[in-house]
């Protein structure tokens, strides 16, 4: 049996030892050198991540903890890289003839992660309300929609009569595409819902300039077959009503209040055309392991995890260029180490095999 715990920037206090055994002050000079500005941001594959997670390892071998990757403390990892050439790139919309090119910045960006492939692609649009297929609550809004050839067109959410759980679960891009693929889409559009939007759409087409990136292994690609995903700004997305007997404002308004929405073909068409850079990314995870003292248990792991890496460097922010994630993660994996530290310090009270990954 394996119990995974992954470590966010906020972990309960409840979960760390006693405080005669972690007093912060260990903590924080691991937060500290994570998020110095000579590691750049320890971006995924970057000398300053490998500089991070040569430091990791230090602490853990400190410790006294057992190396447990299959190079040592290392766990190779072989990614794909995605970014989209937005010079040679374009969202364009078409309505009764009429072409609208979209803005990057303020109308709709191209996933790179989801695109993937260098595409150029003309298709119309049908949109399918919070787009989820969920069996378990009988919840099938493709049902009777032609989506063969088309791009569908949904709002970020799910109905409210849909347990926090079920919905997570399908609406992560994996299970959402399984149906959409099923259902012979080719492409998604995802329109921000102006109810739930914790990061302003300032920000949010700002990290459009990361690259993202999957695993190399085409067997946990999530979503085979899809040829675009763009994501849309709520404020621009009135235009792709136009026609329709609908308007965004009325999808809006019902999505606040997380109602079932309407489905419905659209009048517009998207012209995309995508041109996606592609590097191959060599990177590892840092894993230890702390045997538990239980013969019975010891072969039953708890996994703590938090990730090391974080996003580089990008636009600058107050002339900052350097994103150096104290937060998101530095602050879990200054966690994770510290614990580590912690538990060595009493095994016998450990009975379950422990995994610091």
């Amino acid at each position: 049996m394996i119990v995974f715990l992954a470590f966010a920037a906020i972990c309960p206090a409840q979960q760390t030892p006693p405080a005669s055994h972690f007093d912060g002050n260990s903590w924080w000079s691991h937060v500290k050198f994570l998020a110095d500005d000579s590691l750049e941001g320890r971006d995924t594959g970057s000398e300053g991540l490998r500089k991070a997670q040569a430091y990791a390892v230090e602490q853990l071998q400190k410790a006294g903890l057992e190396p447990a990757g299959a190079n040592g403390f290392y766990q190779p990892i072989r990614f794909n890289q995605y970014e989209v050439d937005e010079a040679k790139s374009s969202l364009t919309l078409v309505t009764n003839g009429q072409a609208k090119t979209l803005s990057f910045a303020d109308d709709a960006f191209i996933g790179s992660r989801s695109t993937r492939n260098s595409i150029a692609v003309s298709a119309p649009l049908v949109f399918i309300g919070y787009g989820l297929e969920i069996p378990e609550k009988n919840l099938n809004e493709l049902a009777g929609l032609d989506l063969k050839g088309k791009i569908v067109v949904y709002l970020a959410g799910s109905p409210s009569d849909i347990p926090t759980a079920l919905a997570s679960h399908y609406q992560t891009a994996g299970e959402r595409w399984k149906s959409l693929h099923a259902a012979g889409a080719i492409g998604t559009i995802t329109i921000f819902n102006p109810a739930s939007m914790d990061i302003p759409w300032s920000r949010i087409s700002v990290n459009r300039n990361h690259p993202s990136m999957d695993l190399a292994d085409a067997e946990f690609n999530e979503t085979p077959g899809q040829q675009l995903g763009v994501a849309f700004n709520p404020a621009s997305a009135e235009q792709l009503f136009a026609g329709s007997g609908h308007t965004f404002a009325e999808i809006a308004a019902l999505g606040k209040d997380r109602k079932p929405l309407p489905h419905f073909p659209l009048t517009v068409s998207l012209n995309a055309k995508a041109e996606i850079l592609t590097k191959s990314i060599e990177s590892a995870n840092i894993v230890a392991k702390l045997t538990g003292a239980d013969p019975a248990l010891k072969n039953e792991f708890v996994v703590l995890s938090a990730h090391i890496d974080h996003v580089g460097i990008g636009a600058p922010i107050n002339g900052d260029r350097i994103y150096n994630g104290a937060m998101d993660n530095g602050s879990g994996s200054a966690l994770v180490m510290d614990i580590a530290t912690s538990l060595k310090a009493h095994p016998e009270k450990i009975q379950r095999s422990i995994l610091f990954l």
